[in-house]
């Protein structure tokens, strides 16, 4: 490639290359694009993203407000002081809506004043607006002491649909102490909220119910839970206990939800619409007087303060509809001492059981869910709130990348004017070579006509010349007339030869390739019906010797190839031009080939080597019995 077109090319492709190119002219885009990659590793080794859990328990709402800038706030009591290591905001959701109503901007406080006439705060993103995410918030607060949280919106979220009034709206607030979750069903404080059953309360707010579902790593063991006997009618009582060997001091207690990989449509499956839970003979949750919301992919947690026992009992008195009958399963039964799960391996005795490769009673105690490993829930969600914080770091990364890459090519524009001008001024040195060269290149040429009309045509009129005047003399020479025919023949001969020199020169027209092939065509391709479609060239168009010399070789290896393999009775061949571009394609009805079997042979070689000296690209389509299409693409030049 000559130099100034090497100089364009690098102008016109870099543009569309990542930030690397560039780094030459900003040194930025080098340290930015570490900071990007460090993200995309940190992501990539956390947990993916839960998909949104349908629930009727949306969480908290609060009361309308005229003006975004409207303080509102929602207050919990833990009932005692205690060392607080994380607060976690879940957002809420309403039917396909998102993140609905989370505040633009809030701050987190802990106190031991119900006032909160001293407090700390924990958080506070007040000074700017958060980027709307449905991913949690888990905020770690150190050595905290409090009875008290409060979460206040300073800046609101205007309601859906309407554009006069501002709202605030939360999933779920959990505050994480020693492992456990000690806001669960504490007491709510909302001095402005609504209050529209089942969807929002402030009750909600610390049910342990939220649209982020179970703490899961997903992987593909199938392992769905225990299953109780079939029962013919709802009312059957079903039992199923846990004995963990010995006495624990239990924190919390906590149900699992089935959800079965062959019921992908059926949330909660198995859950029990009423049941109690005993510990030792102990009832410590009883709602075998009412029905129970099914919890879908929720888990239902009971707190048990210094609860001491030994065996847990879950009791179904009202079963779930499955179809047509009626059944009681769990995914898995947890307890909670010390901050852990001390569930697993413990023996599991049960009223009845149904026993199949994904149902036993031992998968109640495995640690996992039906869908994947139970995670621990506080580091589960930090690293749900970790993924937030990356994608939006990553996000501003981006933005900054693509304001550093902005300035590097305004820099390369500033470059490439500059070689503009250099490359337009070996452009003109180059077209004056040029056209001294082709001076010295017709000045050849005329000299070798000149030569050849010396040569050949100036010594074939000669011997006419003397020829007609012996046969003007004699009058009846007929020899002499003869060899008068030949001489003439031989220069007409030579003459032509001369001319299509001229005409021809070295980049002959496209025009001349086409009716080469077809004649080509009619001579290989004799006995087949074929046609050649070519839409007519542009008269201008040229290509070099090289160009015509490999596409009439293709042509003729593709069409012997057809009338020696294909056992072809039409053959469509179709040539085209697209701008630049060269374009033909032949097929045939033949008996077609496996191109993946075939062994490699000189005519596939061929055509291949053929379309790799032309830059080009060759696609060979065959099936056998369903013929063969060739097609080749090049520029022509």
């Amino acid at each position: 490639m000559k130099p100034w077109l090497l100089i364009f090319a690098l102008l016109l492709t870099t543009p569309v290359l990542g930030g690397a190119p560039w780094s030459w002219l900003n040194g930025k885009i080098v340290t930015i694009e570490r900071q990007q990659e460090q993200l995309r590793s940190q992501l990539r080794a956390l947990p993916p993203p839960p998909g949104v859990q349908p629930h009727e328990h949306a969480g908290f709402h609060s009361g309308f407000a005229p003006q975004p800038d409207s303080i509102r706030w929602v207050q919990l009591d833990l009932g005692v002081e205690h060392a607080l290591d994380a607060v976690v905001v879940v957002p809420a959701m309403f039917g396909s809506m998102g993140a609905y109503g989370f505040p633009h901007r809030f701050r987190i406080d802990a106190s031991n004043d119900p006032l909160f006439g001293e407090s700390v705060t924990v958080l506070d993103h007040t000074d700017r607006d958060v980027e709307e995410s449905f991913a949690p918030w888990h905020i770690q607060t150190g050595s905290t002491k409090a009875r008290y949280v409060r979460f206040t919106a300073t800046k609101l979220a205007p309601q859906p649909r309407l554009k006069k009034r501002f709202i605030f709206c939360l999933g779920e607030l959990l505050v994480f102490s020693g492992g456990i979750n000690i806001a669960l069903h504490s007491e709510v404080f909302a001095p402005n909220s609504v209050e529209t059953l089942p969807t929002w309360s402030p009750k909600h707010l610390v049910d342990g119910c939220h649209a982020l579902g179970l703490p899961v790593q997903p992987d593909e063991v199938t392992s769905n839970g225990w299953h109780s006997g079939i029962s013919s009618s709802a009312d059957a009582a079903k039992w199923v206990q846990m004995d963990l060997g010995s006495m624990h001091a239990l924190q919390e207690i906590r149900l699992i939800p089935a959800h079965p990989r062959d019921y992908p449509d059926r949330f909660g499956f198995g859950f029990p619409q009423r049941f109690k839970i005993e510990a030792d003979g102990r009832t410590i949750f009883d709602s075998s007087g009412t029905d129970f919301l099914n919890p879908g992919d929720t888990p239902v947690a009971v707190p048990t303060p210094d609860l001491q026992a030994q065996t847990i009992r879950i009791t179904a008195t009202r079963l779930w509809e499955r179809s047509g009958d009626f059944v009681f399963a769990l995914a898995e039964l947890q307890a909670f001492a010390g901050g852990k799960n001390i569930a697993p391996g413990g023996a599991v005795t049960s009223s009845d059981d149904t026993i199949s490769a994904t149902w036993r009673p031992e998968f109640l105690v495995d640690g996992r869910s039906s869908s994947g490993a139970l995670l621990q829930e506080e580091a589960w969600l930090g690293n749900l709130s970790n993924r937030r914080q990356y994608t939006q770091d990553l996000t501003e990364l981006d933005r900054e990348h693509a304001l550093a890459l902005a300035l590097a090519q305004a820099r390369a524009t500033w470059l490439g004017c500059s070689a503009a001008v250099m490359a337009l001024v070996l452009v003109f040195l180059a077209i004056l070579r040029t056209k001294r060269f082709r001076r010295l290149e017709m000045e050849t040429l005329r000299q070798r006509i000149s030569r050849d009309l010396h040569d050949e045509i100036g010594s074939h009129l000669g011997s006419i010349r003397l020829m007609s005047e012996l046969a003007l003399r004699d009058g009846s020479d007929t020899g002499s007339l003869e060899e008068i025919h030949r001489l003439a023949g031989e220069a007409a001969e030579s003459m032509r030869g001369i001319i299509w020199l001229v005409r021809e020169g070295d980049a002959p027209k496209l025009t001349s390739l086409l009716e080469a092939m077809r004649q080509s065509a009619a001579a290989l391709l004799k006995g087949i019906d074929w046609h050649l479609n070519a839409p007519a060239c542009r008269d201008p168009d040229t290509a070099s010797l090289e160009f015509h010399r490999q596409v009439f070789l293709f042509f003729r290896e593709a069409a012997h190839n057809i009338s020696r393999h294909a056992q072809a009775t039409r053959v469509m061949i179709t040539a085209a031009t697209h701008g630049r571009r060269f374009h033909l394609q032949i097929e045939d009805n033949g008996c077609g080939f496996d191109t993946a079997a075939v062994a490699a042979g000189n005519g596939l070689a061929n055509l291949r080597h053929r379309a790799e000296v032309l830059g080009g690209t060759l696609h060979i389509s065959s099936e056998p019995g369903k013929g063969t299409r060739i097609t080749l693409e090049a520029d022509w030049s």
